[in-house]
């Protein structure tokens, strides 16, 4: 299992990689910017070790408090943190419960989807960014 300075070198290694790809695939500067953005912030500050006192969690400043009930709900490097699609989807959901419940109290769940569905070309490269920043960590993990 690599330490937080050998998943901060393999994020930087693999930026530049990511970046070639991805505009080599979409031929969209915007897309490549954002799933670039969305990887480098799900490299370092979003991924599945910010269930436990990590580099991630610490980036966080005075903000990590937020992630400490995920930390009690949840065992490093369980499925629900380090697993494919669901480790960033639970990360989401998680981060996301406390504008939802506001939006609840306040009857406004709906101004919420329809923000998204014109958003929509932006938040799909988005959720590909994180979940490649997230995936990149994860399979470090497992062959290093």
């Amino acid at each position: 299992m690599p330490d937080g300075k050998t998943h901060d070198k393999i994020t930087m290694y693999t930026t530049p990689v990511v970046a070639v790809v991805t505009y080599v695939i979409t031929k969209d500067i915007k897309i490549t910017a954002i799933i670039l953005c969305s990887y480098i912030f799900a490299s370092f500050m979003f991924n599945g070790d910010l269930d436990c006192h990590s580099k991630p969690f610490n980036r966080w400043l005075i903000f990590k408090m937020i992630w400490i009930p995920y930390q009690m709900m949840f065992t490093h490097r369980s499925v629900f943190t380090h697993g494919f699609i669901i480790g960033t989807v639970v990360r989401l959901l998680y981060l996301a419960t406390v504008p939802v419940i506001i939006l609840l109290f306040n009857h406004d769940l709906i101004s919420i989807t329809n923000y998204i569905k014109p958003h929509i070309d932006i938040l799909i490269p988005i959720l590909i960014g994180l979940e490649l920043g997230s995936a990149i960590h994860t399979i470090s993990d497992y062959t290093l």
